[in-house]
């Protein structure tokens, strides 16, 4: 993998939250002429408000995403990069790796921030927006920028 293709594969996350986005609010602003082609899961017709409520929370959806998909690329730098078989926990992955490549202590903060976060949506259903998907976005894309520029 290369640094340019791990920032690629982050950036489709943010172009799927923006389609998401942009298609939710407008089947929200038309429901209307939508309402005939809506599901009925289990029964129910689904509702303005369901999609409302989508919308709502359509950011932290994706911020737990995004997560994913940087670490998804941490365990290819970590098997690929780096030759290691193990499978760690993602915070001390996340050490190892910023120790190997001496990476500033603010750059990794800022990623264990990003990461204390979705572990709290993730285990704790919140609900809030602490940090916008933009802000994890630049953190963990920050972090990123600490790998060698192919692997």
């Amino acid at each position: 993998m290369t640094r340019a293709t791990a920032y690629a594969t982050l950036a489709r996350v943010r172009d799927e939250l923006e389609s998401a986005r942009f298609a939710l609010a407008t089947i929200a602003r038309r429901w209307d002429e939508h309402l005939a082609m809506a599901p009925t899961p289990g029964g129910r017709n689904l509702s303005v408000a369901d999609i409302r409520r989508c919308l709502d929370n359509l950011e932290l959806t994706y911020v737990s995403r995004l997560f994913a998909t940087y670490e998804s690329i941490l365990r290819d730098y970590w098997l690929i990069g780096i030759g290691r078989t193990t499978d760690p926990d993602v915070k001390p992955l996340m050490d190892s790796i910023a120790r190997r490549r001496d990476m500033e202590p603010a750059t990794l903060a800022a990623a264990h921030d990003v990461r204390d976060f979705r572990n709290k949506v993730m285990h704790r259903n919140v609900q809030a927006l602490r940090i916008d998907f933009a802000q994890c976005s630049k953190a963990l894309g920050r972090y990123i920028s600490w790998l060698p520029v192919q692997w």
